[in-house]
């Protein structure tokens, strides 16, 4: 038996449909209210439904006394709901770690070839805040925040910043309600990473940043096993088979061709 597409979907579709009929593009406006629901054969009422959703995705933007227009497409309601989707559901916080190793492991080298003095400056002085933090058991969320945005920002993507942004967001909220206690060996590892990571960067040396950065994430990997084993044992076991082969991926100059600027 067909799933009956809810009302809402399928005046959404029938908005797009129109768009893309009428080659309508950035800036366009769309028919008033009462013309265009009659041209698509649909009630008032569900167009404003339709309107409403199609505007909360960024596809059309309603602006007062002068009407509905095409929105520029941006990922952004996405990222920003992307959180409270995934929630506390371990699975999906897992298979989002997936993704972060996968897309910052795949672009890292790249950041030798493009990162100004003054943002090595900045990581080094970064990372060493968060040693001298670690060293006297306090945690350095806003140094480590800093860090990862400034280790990417000289690639110039947009769309890489925020999901870069989006990831720390969300597993610093995993690790604020993580299971694990924040222990001086944690924090100070954690640390040390990011200070191999700034003297990667600081030689050049391509292969070895991709080392560095690897070795990090096999220890955020371990954190989040360790909070998974703790908080439901049962599930920590299967988790792990499908975490732990990437805490060993080898993608160096895998993403070495992506154009960033």
């Amino acid at each position: 038996m067909a799933t009956r597409i809810p009302a809402y979907r399928q005046t959404q579709m029938e908005i797009k449909r129109f768009i893309e009929a009428r080659k309508l593009g950035l800036g366009d406006q769309l028919p008033p209210e009462a013309q265009l629901a009659k041209e698509l054969g649909i009630s008032r009422p569900s167009l404003r439904e339709g309107m409403k959703s199609l505007e909360s995705l960024g596809i059309v933007e309603a602006r007062h006394g002068e009407g509905v227009f095409v929105s520029a497409f941006s990922f952004d309601s996405i990222i920003e709901n992307l959180p409270y989707s995934i929630g506390a559901d371990d699975k999906k916080l897992g298979d989002l770690l997936q993704v972060r190793a996968a897309l910052e492991i795949g672009v890292i080298s790249q950041i030798v070839d493009h990162i100004s003095h003054e943002d090595k400056q900045r990581l080094r002085e970064l990372a060493h805040a968060m040693l001298e933090a670690a060293r006297e058991n306090r945690t350095f969320e806003r140094e480590d925040g800093e860090f990862h945005a400034t280790l990417y920002r000289c690639l110039d993507n947009a769309f890489l910043s925020r999901l870069v942004d989006l990831f720390w967001q969300v597993f610093r909220r995993m690790n604020q309600a993580s299971h694990i206690d924040t222990e001086q060996w944690s924090l100070e590892s954690t640390a040390q990473d990011h200070l191999n990571i700034v003297e990667m960067i600081e030689r050049g040396d391509k292969a070895g940043l991709v080392l560095a950065h690897q070795k990090h994430f096999k220890d955020v990997f371990a954190r989040f096993e360790q909070g998974q084993d703790k908080a439901n044992p049962p599930a920590a076991a299967a988790a792990q088979a499908q975490i732990e082969p990437l805490s060993r991926l080898d993608l160096t100059g895998r993403l070495d061709g992506i154009k960033t600027s």
